[in-house]
């Protein structure tokens, strides 16, 4: 066994190695790849329910303008004109 042999063995070993911390290296490369893959799918589903109830926030507003907000301001406004017609109406002259 000479210097050669022992050198080749070193060679070998090494190569060895390298194509095993390469498929280590390409083993966590796919992991970490299916796992981002399912936070992306995840976090896609949590913004479109998201959106989902921005839309129907938007809607109930809209809805609550239209029927409950809008007869308030208008019986408002009346009364307003009531009070003001019947304070002139009913001031006291001096």
């Amino acid at each position: 066994m000479d210097i050669g042999w022992w050198r080749d063995l070193v060679i070998v070993i090494g190569g060895v190695v390298a194509i095993l911390i390469g498929l280590v290296v390409l083993v966590l490369v796919f992991s970490i790849y299916r796992k981002t893959n399912e936070v992306y799918e995840r976090s896609k589903h949590v913004m479109d329910s998201i959106q989902k109830a921005a839309c129907n926030v938007e809607s109930f507003t809209e809805v609550a303008s239209k029927e409950l907000i809008k007869p308030v301001i208008e019986i408002a406004a009346i009364f307003h004109g009531l009070k003001a017609g019947l304070g002139g109406f009913f001031r006291r002259k001096e």
